[in-house]
């Protein structure tokens, strides 16, 4: 666009009521949202189906490069992770429920967020979709302690284990510290 013609495009007159119609729309309130139906995140960690409500997964990624920590080998912190400009640290949840993993090509890094302020790393499987939050009920034949799941649920794939949020970051938390 050249210089002259770009400067006639501003020249042009505003439509009949136009001003009146934008101040119409600025005056009304945003629409409010409705209430808001929680989702829940299904992945794989080795052979179990596990799930976390969204509003603890901050992002999914490829798996990123993990930095190890000198002296730290062998614990759930594998290291540190850089994720859009941060430094995160990355645990093994499969270390932490003292599973098997599965090193696949759906492998994928799950950002996990336990404040505004607090992110986890950590390495899953396998990310296999994002449902409506299930009712659950707790499973008698569950795979890990009571102490790490909120219940289960039967979904199209098999039986999911929803993790107990607050005990999953307390226990990453005392297991890096």
């Amino acid at each position: 666009m050249t210089q002259s013609h770009s400067a006639r495009l501003f020249e042009h007159p505003l439509p009949a009521g136009y001003r009146d119609e934008l101040r119409e729309m600025m005056a009304e309130a945003p629409p409010k949202p409705g209430p808001r139906e929680e989702s829940i995140l299904l992945f794989r960690l080795g052979p179990l189906r596990l799930a976390l409500p969204v509003h603890a997964a901050f992002a999914i990624s490829p798996v990123l490069h993990v930095s190890r920590i000198p002296h730290r080998s062998g614990t759930v912190l594998l290291g540190l992770v850089a994720f859009r400009g941060e430094i995160l640290p990355c645990c093994s949840l499969a270390r932490l429920l003292d599973v098997t993993q599965e090193e696949t090509s759906a492998a994928r890094m799950l950002i996990l967020q336990e404040s505004p302020s607090r992110l986890w790393a950590t390495p899953v499987d396998a990310v296999v979709s994002i449902n409506p939050f299930p009712q659950c009920v707790f499973a008698p034949d569950a795979p890990l302690a009571s102490q790490w799941l909120n219940g289960a649920f039967v979904e199209r794939s098999g039986t999911y284990h929803q993790l107990d949020t607050t005990q999953l970051f307390r226990q990453i938390t005392l297991a890096t510290a």
